[in-house]
């Protein structure tokens, strides 16, 4: 058995990976606490939206609370896949 060289892939990838962490190292609770703040306002926003426009709906045409709930939803789920859309690309980037 021989000593992975400077070509292996496992190689390459884990020296990226060091690379990524000495970049990174001096920014690391600044850029937490900008990441979770803009998280958060990437689920609220749609949420919330979602919500007034289904108020809005359902005061017009008299249908109680139902496209408030269903919008409240549809907006949740747009945020949250939106939270994770960006989380997933600011790993692995």
């Amino acid at each position: 058995m021989t000593a992975p060289g400077p070509n292996d892939d496992f190689v390459r990838e884990v020296g990226k990976q060091a690379q990524r962490r000495r970049e990174n190292r001096g920014r690391g609770v600044w850029r937490g606490i900008a990441q979770v703040g803009t998280v958060g306002w990437m689920v609220v926003l749609p949420a919330v939206g979602g919500a007034f426009l289904g108020r809005w709906i359902d005061a017009r045409y008299g249908t109680g609370i139902m496209w408030t709930l269903a919008l409240l939803v549809v907006g949740l789920v747009v945020g949250c896949a939106a939270a994770w859309r960006s989380m997933k690309r600011e790993l692995h980037s």
